[in-house]
């Protein structure tokens, strides 16, 4: 799965991010991913992601090198070995959708390199890396780069037989990262990259089995497996923090998408695509496949409907107006030659990128990309993306969704393609904290005035996302009542956005704005995936249409020069708006309608489609059918044949580190009982706090009010400051603040000893630089002491936004719920779990909704009471305080 929203990585507008060995697919907005917490590990969810680079000046340094020495058979003149400075924290921290990198610059910027008989090379910075630049024959070395804020060094590679770009990233990690990436533009939407990422993997030349991602999964050590699927590009990426297991993944997926069994067998495509199905000749004609039923799920949910409205309506001219993931209605016209044409086309070195990353000998990384790149030869390929040029008037498009009941809500949402020119590097930073400013927290201005206006239930969108080629602007309201009502919409989006280009934003909100981002970005927190990884997808951002992979993940000056700007009274953001978006009229209304049967309607049209298709078929036709159909079953249930499984690498026991990973943990007790869980390791300055009180003081009848009690501590307002103020606050004297509930249940080894054995928490969680420590044990303190549970109107809000998030869930998510549902009859935990966010917690949600409309008092009580319970607890049942930091 992806991680939260606030723990990066960058992605697409709309990648398809899925677990290939499982072919259930979900889609997740990506505003409510946040809040979902994580997802299931065999769901595929898509994401809105962004990436941003630098455009960072540097300097030639012709002077003051220390070294200038021999490297294997090439000499270079100027090429800088330490000494290596001190580093300071850096990393990548989202805003709403976007994702921002910092870097930190010192030392020498950069120097010209040329190696004697090879292209000109640039080495930029000085690396904490001391070693000598690796060299290869079969390489040229087109640049070097000091990753000083990630302590890492960069090498640019181009293969000199086939030209790939492979980027090395040396750094002191052994959770190493692999990753090939091609550029594959689709011209339709028969979902032909989609289909590929899975059939790729479906055996191949040197690995004849089956599934071996499958295989991989089970007997592999990776801390990373998987393929993205995205508008305009296929990644596979891999990790392993065990050296011969890294190189048996790599191996595995070079061959995979270089020589898969799928160009050849037909069976692949049948089963991964689509295929006509008849189990007997009298039986009614299907189509099945696993994309095919995947994306016919994913366009069951009103949210992707509308979003393939907007795109499509938003890019009418080029790669992005077609659906990579594949429109049911199209992908059955998708034949197997026009599958082999699209692999051979665009799985070539000549349009890939390749990556790697960690403490694994660079020689070895090349000599093994070179057993695989060397069987080809340099070739022209066409997957550059069109521009899409920028429209003189606005439109508004209306269309039906499918509804699941009569009296359906309408949505409505306003669009823009925000430029037709490449953005540079501090355009798209300011983008993103504008982002922010406008829709990342719930208190941001335009994302308040959008909930306050009671013109829907929940808002759509996350505003600039620089994903693609050009940069979009989304956002919007779902939930609402009329299409009177959706119309106004477009109004109030606009006129604020007028307001603010007019009047500017409050200095305490983009200093909060500023400081989240900054914060984040050093922290670089990639949450439970590889760093190696984020970087990766930080730099395709620019290394996917040509630009400089390693300006993907910097922006240090960017950051200063907006800092300059602000400090200058200019009106940075308020000439974004303007000229991206108020004096932009590439600008696209879309009103969807609910139809109670429209989905109806679909059915019964597919199936009339269908024996119309049959009734053309001849007797063999049929009977041919009926044999494939027969055959693929066959196939699939067959086992893998002894030999085969035999080539699948493996590890043994010599291969496993012996050593156990020690995390230090340091438990004191102090007054009424409180426990203190300390954890003295490396932070990078910054101190974690988790302040966990015990669920065991409130009555089983409250948990199912935790949600709200949760987002109502953080979002109402306290007795010092208001919603907003409280935002703002937080933002600017933290990296951020939240409150969450844990559930767990108690286990003896891989046993549950007692199913009704829980163990349950509410947890403050927040986190800041040291000399802010103080400050953030102050608003710890005030958010959970004297937090506005009196707030009706934000309660309500939050209550509708619930609702009208798990209505829509549950539409193309139903096996998920449904799984919740079961488990909750075999552990307390499960059973809690489903009343707090399973198709019970619908119900409650609709109950608390009418309850805080008509007899808000009572409701109010029931918070006061759950907020004195568990502050007043005392010994064993109190409350656990966990710190990390160095």
């Amino acid at each position: 799965t992806p991680p939260p929203l606030h723990t990066w990585p960058p992605m697409p507008l709309t990648p398809l991010i899925r677990r290939t060995a499982r072919r259930t697919r979900d889609r997740v907005n990506p505003n409510s991913l946040q809040a979902a917490g994580g997802l299931v590990v065999s769901l595929s969810i898509v994401v809105g992601w962004a990436a941003y680079s630098s455009s960072r000046s540097v300097a030639v340094v012709t002077s003051g090198i220390r070294a200038a020495r021999a490297v294997s058979s090439k000499t270079y003149r100027g090429v800088l070995y330490g000494p290596p400075y001190p580093t300071l924290s850096a990393g990548l921290r989202p805003s709403g959708s976007k994702y921002e990198r910092i870097e930190c610059r010192r030392g020498i910027s950069s120097l010209r390199a040329e190696p004697v008989g090879s292209t000109s090379t640039t080495v930029s910075g000085s690396s904490p890396i001391t070693t000598p630049v690796t060299t290869h024959d079969a390489y040229d070395v087109i640049k070097i780069d000091d990753l000083s804020e990630y302590d890492a060094r960069a090498t640019l590679f181009k293969h000199k037989k086939t030209g790939a770009e492979v980027l090395s990233v040396e750094k002191d990690d052994e959770n190493k990262v692999f990753g090939i990436v091609f550029k594959t533009p689709p011209s339709d939407s028969t979902g032909i990259p989609h289909i590929l990422e899975h059939s790729v993997l479906c055996g191949s030349r040197k690995y004849p089995v089956k599934e071996p991602f499958t295989e991989l999964m089970k007997s592999s050590l990776n801390t990373f497996l998987n393929a993205f699927t995205y508008p305009d590009r296929t990644c596979y990426p891999v990790a392993s923090q065990n050296l011969k297991d890294f190189y048996n993944l790599v191996n595995v997926y070079l061959d995979a998408v270089f020589f898969p069994r799928a160009v050849s067998d037909p069976q692949v495509l049948a089963q991964e695509g689509w295929h006509f199905e008849l189990d007997n000749e009298e039986d009614p004609l299907t189509r099945k496949g696993v994309v095919l039923n995947e994306m016919k799920g994913v366009y069951s949910q009103p949210d992707n409907i509308m979003g393939k409205v907007e795109i499509e309506s938003l890019f009418p001219d080029n790669t992005y107006g077609v659906d990579s993931g594949g429109d049911p209605k199209v992908i059955p016209s998708l034949t197997f030659e026009q599958f082999k044409e699209f692999h051979a086309q665009n799985y070539h070195p000549s349009n890939a990128r390749v990556y790697f990353y960690g403490d694994d000998p660079v020689e070895a990384r090349l000599d093994l990309l070179d057993e695989y790149l060397s069987e080809f030869e340099a070739r022209e390929v066409k997957s550059d993306i069109k521009w899409q040029p920028l429209r003189k008037e606005p439109l508004e498009i209306k269309e039906s969704y499918p509804s699941t009941a009569e009296g359906g809500k309408f949505m409505s949402s306003i669009n823009w393609v925000t430029h037709e020119k490449p953005l540079t590097s501090e355009d798209k930073l300011a983008t993103s904290i504008l982002s922010h400013l406008l829709m990342g927290t719930s208190s941001s201005v335009l994302r308040k005035a959008l909930t306050d206006s009671g013109l829907g239930e929940q808002v759509l969108g996350g505003g600039f996302d620089d994903t693609l080629q050009q940069t979009t602007f989304s956002v919007g309201l779902k939930g609402i009542s009329s299409e009177e009502e959706a119309e106004k919409v477009q109004n109030l989006v606009v006129s604020t956005l007028e307001r603010l280009a007019k009047e500017g934003f409050p200095e305490a909100a983009v200093d909060a704005s500023i400081n989240t981002i900054e914060f984040r970005l050093r922290e670089f927190n990639t949450g439970g995936f590889p760093k190696g990884l984020m970087l990766m997808l930080g730099a395709l951002g620019e290394w996917i249409y040509g630009g400089d992979p390693v300006e993907g993940v910097r922006f240090e000056a960017d950051l200063a020069n907006i800092k300059k700007k602000l400090a200058l009274k200019e009106p940075v953001f308020q000439n974004i708006i303007k000229q991206m978006l108020l004096d932009n009229q590439h600008r696209v209304t879309v009103t969807m309608v609910p139809d109670s049967e429209m989905e109806q309607r679909e059915q019964e049209a597919e199936q009339k489609e269908l024996e119309s298709i049959k009734s053309k078929f001849t007797p063999k036709d049929i009977e041919e059918i009926v044999h494939e159909t027969k055959a693929l079953k066959d196939a699939q249930a067959a086992e893998d044949p002894p030999e085969a499984m035999a080539k699948m690498p493996k590890l043994s026991l010599e291969d496993l580190d012996r050593k156990q990973k020690d995390i230090p943990i340091e438990i004191e007790t102090v007054a009424e009982g409180t426990k203190i869980v300390s954890h003295p390791i490396s932070t990078s300055g910054i101190m974690y706090m988790d302040v966990a009180f015990n669920l065991r003081a409130l009555p089983a009848e409250d948990l199912p009010l935790l949600p709200l009690f949760e987002r109502m501590l953080t979002e109402a307002g306290t007795g010092k400051r208001d919603a907003v103020e409280l935002s703002q606050y937080i933002g600017t004297h933290t990296g951020g603040l939240g409150v969450s509930h844990f559930l767990s249940q108690k286990a003896q080894g891989s046993a549950i000893a007692d199913p009704l054995g829980v163990i349950g928490y509410l947890t403050l969680r927040a986190k800041c630089v040291p000399e802010k420590v103080g400050t953030m044990l102050d608003i710890s303190k005030e958010v959970l002491t004297s937090a506005k549970l009196d707030n009706k109107q934000r309660a309500i809000e939050i209550l509708k936004e619930a609702k009208a998030g798990m209505e829509a869930a549950i539409v193309g998510s139903g096996h998920r719920y449904a799984a919740g549902r079961l488990s909750a009859q075999f552990t307390l935990a499960d059973y809690l779990g489903e009343t707090m966010g399973g198709i019970s917690y619908l119900d409650t949600v609709k109950t608390l909704l009418e309850q805080a409309s008509e007899d808000w008092p009572s409701l109010e009580q029931r918070l006061e009471k759950m907020r004195a319970a568990l502050m007043s607890t005392k010994g064993d049942e109190r409350l656990i305080i966990n710190l990390t930091a160095d």
